[in-house]
């Protein structure tokens, strides 16, 4: 695309009633969405991630991707989606006079399905030189008008977006934050500590100027709820918990200060969980909110609002309850490897009550329950090799063929056999190539091969 159809392109937008002030801005409620995308690209193919560059992604994909974001804010925030919405992951544009960006894909198609109308603002300083843009940004939508914008540096990270909007003649201000990976890293957490220490001086600064200011942070902050009791023998200090002062205590009736209620504690234990890894469940994606969201000025959080985003057949794994993930192969399949989070909040001058709370504190990461997969597996098929089915459980038998990598041939197809935990891995270590092996495995892809994943070592026969 030249440089003057991309021009002509934004000045459509910016001129379309896609961006007008929302209509529905008059409603006294309005939800909010924080929702990691699982690396929304464009089709340049110019990216610093191996897996979008040219042959490995492309128009196809990109449509299929996009849809599914568009199905999974239709299933949040209706047909027109959410009011507001906070997004991780979304390539930074690095050939803006070619090609549509990622996010120009994904306002054209959020449009396309009748969503909106849309305000945004991007996670990135445009007037920086190209070799200090981050890889991915965050970014943000809202319904209702933006007034104020600002963006946090931090060193070797991506920036935190600040964006000020304008609900029914009340500021409320929004942190969208995509904190540095890796959680069970000290090392990062130095990183992360930074993003806590820079985000929780504006919020200083902000409410030395007005107590009462109205706000939330949200986004992927890479940090468990938890962060600082399942990581205190690695970690003194965390972000999170130690320096952004993510709380248990709920703000209904009583002060909390400087701390930020985590809404995580809307949920009993068993219910808390945005993703998953190697086994267990995590608590990355967060909506925390101060205690001026309960008082009866401005903007107030509608109590018990809070939920995690899953929906069986669709952004959820059958039988695993885990999210379906991502896959650039087979055309792009999947929704993220992230449940989206959302809460409700309004503008009707009443006080936010007491509802729902559950201050218990995980001490460790909650263990995956695979019994119910185990339970429903089927009789594996070659037939089943398709994505629908990415992540299924299987019953299967068949002979070992490679040792390496580890493989099990059935009929006329080879799959791989992976566990993370380490004493299943040394079963099926033991066995030798033109041996038996049979048991229990959800179907998955590494490296564009499809794959069983053998979750416990009670899944090996």
């Amino acid at each position: 695309m030249s440089m003057l159809a991309r021009i002509c392109f934004i000045v459509s937008l910016c001129l379309s009633p896609f961006f007008c002030p929302a209509q529905s801005g008059n409603s006294d409620s309005f939800q909010v969405v924080a929702y990691n995308v699982e690396n929304l690209f464009d089709v340049d193919g110019v990216s610093l991630y191996s897996d979008y560059e040219k042959g490995m992604y492309g128009i196809t994909e990109l449509g299929n991707k996009l849809k599914a974001i568009a199905s999974t804010l239709k299933k949040i925030g209706g047909v027109t989606g959410p009011e507001v919405i906070l997004l991780q992951e979304i390539e930074v544009d690095r050939t803006p006079s070619e090609f549509l960006s990622a996010t120009d894909e994904l306002i054209r198609e959020l449009k396309l399905n009748g969503f909106g109308h849309y305000y945004y603002r991007l996670g990135y300083n445009l007037k920086d030189p190209p070799e200090k843009w981050p890889s991915v940004h965050c970014l943000t939508l809202s319904k209702f008008p933006i007034i104020g914008s600002h963006l946090h540096s931090i060193e070797r990270a991506r920036p935190i977006l600040e964006t000020t909007i304008l609900v029914n003649g009340h500021n409320f201000t929004l942190f969208n934050n995509h904190w540095k990976s890796g959680a069970s890293s000290p090392e990062m957490e130095l990183h992360r500590i930074q993003n806590a220490e820079v985000l929780r001086k504006r919020i200083d600064e902000l409410v030395q100027k007005d107590p009462k200011i109205d706000f939330l942070v949200g986004g992927d902050l890479n940090s468990h709820y938890n962060q600082s009791g399942i990581y205190k023998e690695a970690m003194t200090v965390t972000g999170i918990n130690d320096r952004l002062l993510s709380t248990e205590i709920e703000p209904a009736g009583k002060s909390i200060g400087r701390k930020l209620y985590n809404l995580w504690h809307e949920l009993p234990t068993i219910e808390r969980g945005s993703d998953a890894w190697k086994g267990k469940w995590g608590t990355l994606m967060h909506i925390l909110i101060p205690e001026s969201l309960y008082d009866s000025k401005g903007i107030q959080y509608i109590t018990d609002s809070f939920k995690v985003e899953k929906y069986k057949n669709f952004n959820e794994v059958e039988g695993l309850g885990i999210p379906f993930e991502w896959s650039n192969d087979l055309n792009g399949f999947g929704t993220s490897d992230h449940f989206p989070l959302s809460a409700r909040f309004q503008t009707k001058g009443l006080k936010t009550k007491k509802g729902n709370h559950f201050p218990e504190i995980e001490r460790e990461q909650r263990l995956i329950d695979y019994s119910e997969a185990k339970k429903s597996a089927i009789p594996w098929q070659n037939s089943f090799l398709i994505p629908q089915n990415f992540g299924r459980t299987f019953q299967f038998s068949g002979i070992v063929d490679r040792k390496k990598p580890l493989s099990v041939k059935m009929g006329e197809r080879t799959l791989g056999l992976y566990s993370f935990d380490p004493k299943t891995r040394e079963i099926l270590f033991s066995h030798s190539k033109g041996e038996s092996i049979s048991g229990f495995g959800y179907l998955s892809r590494y490296r564009g091969q499809w794959q069983f994943i053998m979750a416990k070592a009670d899944w090996v026969n």
